[in-house]
């Protein structure tokens, strides 16, 4: 059940430099702190346009509208 808990390999291996101590995080921490609020943005307004394909406006909404895009 531990093995539930580690984070990605990539989060794991210390590949994100500037992740802010983030490797550290239990994983509902994490994905509060860094999917979950973007993501429920992305809900709302498919709810809101009710596209025909929800699952690609929801994968373009996240490509415009990520934070860390620099």
């Amino acid at each position: 059940m531990a093995d539930k808990q580690k984070a990605s390999p990539n989060v794991a291996q210390g590949e994100d430099k500037n992740d802010g101590g983030l490797q550290s995080l239990p994983i509902r921490a994490y994905l509060d702190q860094t999917v979950v609020p973007i993501l429920l943005q992305a809900l709302s307004e498919v709810a809101k346009e009710r596209p025909a394909n929800p699952v690609e406006f929801v994968a373009n909404y996240l490509l415009q509208h990520n934070p860390d895009k620099k």
